[in-house]
């Protein structure tokens, strides 16, 4: 019997070819992006997850209440991890981790006269037992036992000595914001897995930074590195953020902050926190395109039903007849479900060829590597999809012309029914109802984009570029900068403390340690820190509100400083210009308010800042070049650059470029949207071409007569196109 039905559903298929071609395309169109968007969700949600410690894996998070709000903060304190080993029998593991990159510095890596710039971790000897970064060479418990050992990535040792195998005992200069020294590679680690969010090419002692780099890490009252655990099996985590909750308070008394942990792999997708509580991240993304998934799917399915019951009135005699030689109902709504399901799956061949011929394309766009990795789950999920896609679509088809009479349908007594038209009209209002909401959601995404690119952010990031001081440049920034302000090209010069555009999830260097006039006990407030040097405000274009920016003609200005309007606002301060306030422990004074001006992404709000004044500590150097002329004004600055520092790389970043990347997410989450929306407007369309098709070609001999009696090409368009733009007006009226 089954043979039977398909025999009849290829003739079918085979008489009605238009229509087939519709369904067919429409709903591998419909399968193929919901099968591209669910590698897309599977990839996000993978992310983090390869770790074999996964389940037991955390990371400590801090919680303190400022300004009336709670503030969740991934920085944590340099001895904390130790501490936590120690103190809480539950932790079977715990490793602090610094990531350079996330704090906005890079090292210098070189091998004689070849230089690599690299980001990299400083973490404790654990680290590689407790993540599940595979090593080519060295072992995982020994790596990091030497306080100047050093374990680089299977590039970065490409690079550097030619083979990873060659790496192995060799000595590498770093410098690190002015520092430097030389290491013995002791391992090389494996390229990176593509779903993993802490990305190093190298990693470094953890004894080092703490004691050599930065030793005020050691200090309870600062904060800098994350802390990551492993829990023994078994641990109620409930419990265990109760008994962690007042941990610090036992080192140090006056800290204001609490602790929780959350799980590793979680960070990705719920990273984001709202007056401290978890409100959301990727995982809106991740929930959005799966309902965009379902409706196009969805979308698809209607063309067929729609299709399927218009051409109804061909298939009323092939009805009638089986029943009246005594078909049952059950038996024309199984072979018409068969109908059905068989196309889904011709449908589904032509959606796998279409994945895996866009999957490079797809790949580029999204910025991912996800590779089609035939499994039984795989298998058994495409397969359950699209025979749950083919009876849905057929379900309505079906019981509708298995419901005929059959005497009624021999003597062509049967005509369309109210309810029949009701229906189909109702879905197709409902086709475009859905893709006037995604053409609405694509718009307004797309116009948040453009706001990024295009809002003002207190300053001018055009034309900026900025790098490292690296080498002699450091000993010798006086010069160095006397030099470039007088370059062609250059039109201004300065530096500061750690880039301007600052990493999600990090302020960079801040501080609780400032004490102003009426300040009390409640007044907790967390400062952006950042050392410049002279000319920053006027070189990046940031506005002075009230008094004035560091300035030569002032003398010594290392005891003033420069906040911005959110600082003011924090502290109270009515006549800020002038006061005198402390800040760690030192008087210090008030010359300056400039406007907020954003440093984070637009996603947060703009933190108190204050700027003093330190060559020295300004390790980032900007430039702004002439408008037109970026060109030749970046080659006299490499030549400059490598005036002093002869056989550096000179390694730049645009700023506009650093902006540009906090939004990477938000531009691909954009164009994804437009593509998938596109895409169910298409499959929309084509639905409604068929219905008009098949609406002209039943009414060929009306049209006709009409035309014989002198209507014009323009009356016969209308008449046939009238009441689908009712249907579609009546959607967008809806919307």
């Amino acid at each position: 019997m089954l043979q039977h039905h398909l025999l009849i559903a290829f003739r079918n298929r085979r008489r009605h070819k238009g229509s087939f071609f519709i369904n067919l395309v429409g709903l591998s169109t419909g399968l193929a992006c919901a099968f591209l968007i669910y590698l897309w969700v599977t990839d996000e949600k993978s992310f983090d997850k390869f770790h074999q410690k996964d389940e037991q894996l955390f990371q400590v998070m801090e919680r303190s209440k400022e300004a009336g709000n709670i503030i969740i903060h991934e920085a944590t304190q340099g001895p904390l991890a130790a501490a936590m080993m120690k103190d809480l029998p539950e932790v079977e593991t715990a490793v602090p981790v610094l990531s350079l990159q996330k704090e906005g510095f890079y090292a210098q890596m070189r091998n004689g006269q070849k230089g690599v710039r690299s980001s990299g971790i400083f973490a404790d000897k654990p680290f590689f037992t407790t993540f599940s970064f595979p090593l080519l060479h060295g072992n995982p418990k020994q790596v990091l036992q030497d306080k100047n050992g050093i374990v680089i990535s299977e590039a970065l040792a490409k690079s550097l000595f030619g083979s990873p195998e060659a790496a192995i005992g060799k000595t590498i200069e770093w410098e690190i914001i002015g520092s430097g020294k030389n290491a013995v590679v002791s391992g090389v680690f494996a390229a990176l897995p593509a779903n993993n969010s802490l990305q190093f090419d190298f990693v470094m002692s953890y004894d080092l930074l703490m004691s050599e780099l930065v030793p005020n890490f050691q200090q309870w009252w600062n904060e800098g590195p994350a802390t990551y655990l492993v829990l023994k099996p078994g641990t109620d985590v409930e419990k265990f953020n109760s008994k962690i909750t007042n941990f610090l308070k036992a080192y140090h008394k006056e800290s204001n902050f609490t602790l929780f942990v959350r799980p590793y792999s979680s960070a990705y997708l719920y990273g984001h926190y709202e007056n401290g509580k978890q409100a959301g991240g990727r995982i809106d993304y991740v929930r959005l395109f799966s309902v965009v998934a379902l409706f196009i799917l969805l979308i698809a399915c209607i063309n067929f039903m729609n299709l399927s019951t218009a051409r109804a009135s061909r298939r009323l005699k092939e009805v009638g007849v089986k029943k009246v030689m005594g078909s049952s109902r059950k038996a024309l709504i199984f072979q018409f479900l068969s109908e059905a399901v068989l196309i889904a799956f011709l449908s589904l061949f032509v959606a796998i060829f279409l994945v895996v011929a866009l999957l490079p394309v797809f790949n580029q766009v999204t910025g991912k590597e996800i590779d089609i990795l035939v499994t039984p789950e795989l298998i058994g999920l495409l397969l359950g999809i699209t025979f749950i896609t083919g009876l849905f679509s057929g379900s309505y088809p079906a019981f509708y012309l298995s419901g005929f009479n059959p005497i009624a349908v021999l003597k062509g007594k049967v005509r369309n029914s109210m309810g029949e038209l009701l229906a189909r009209k109702g879905l197709v209002v409902f086709q475009f109802v859905v893709s006037l909401v995604l053409i609405i959601a694509v718009l307004v995404i797309h116009q948040q984009v453009d706001y990024v690119q295009s809002k003002h952010l207190g300053y001018n990031k055009d034309n900026v570029i900025s790098f490292d001081k690296e080498g002699a440049i450091g000993q010798n920034t006086e010069a160095f900068m006397m030099e470039l302000r007088r370059t062609p090209g250059v039109e201004g010069a300065s530096g500061v403390q750690q880039s301007i555009v600052q990493a999600k999830g990090s302020l960079g260097a801040s501080t609780y340690g400032i004490d102003w006039p009426g300040k009390t006990e409640k007044d907790i407030v967390d400062f952006m820190v950042r050392a410049v040097d002279y000319d920053f405000l006027e070189t990046m274009g940031i506005q002075v509100k009230e008094g004035r920016s560091f300035s030569q003609e002032f003398g010594d200005e290392k005891t003033k400083l420069i906040f911005n309007e959110a600082a003011i606002k924090a502290m109270g301060l009515k006549t800020p210009v002038g006061t005198n306030l402390k800040m760690w422990g030192e008087d210090r004074q008030v010359i300056g308010v400039v406007k907020d001006f954003h440093v984070t992404s637009l996603h947060e709000k703009i933190e108190p800042m204050v700027f003093y004044y330190s060559q020295k500590n300004s390790s980032v150097i900007v430039a702004r070049l002439e408008n037109g002329k970026e060109k030749q004004a970046l080659q006299k600055v490499e030549a400059l650059y490598k005036k002093f520092n002869p056989g550096h790389v000179f390694n730049y970043t645009f700023l506009d470029d650093s902006y540009q990347a906090q939004y990477v997410s938000e531009q691909r989450i954009s164009m994804l949207s437009q593509y998938f929306a596109g895409l169910a407007i298409l499959i929309s369309c084509l639905g409604l071409f068929g219905l008009a098709a098949f609406n002209a070609e039943v009414r060929t001999k009306e049209i006709g007569i009409r035309k014989v009696l002198g209507a014009s090409v323009e009356n016969v368009v209308l008449l046939l196109s009238k009441d689908f733009l009712r249907l579609i007006l009546l959607a967008d009226g809806i919307v």
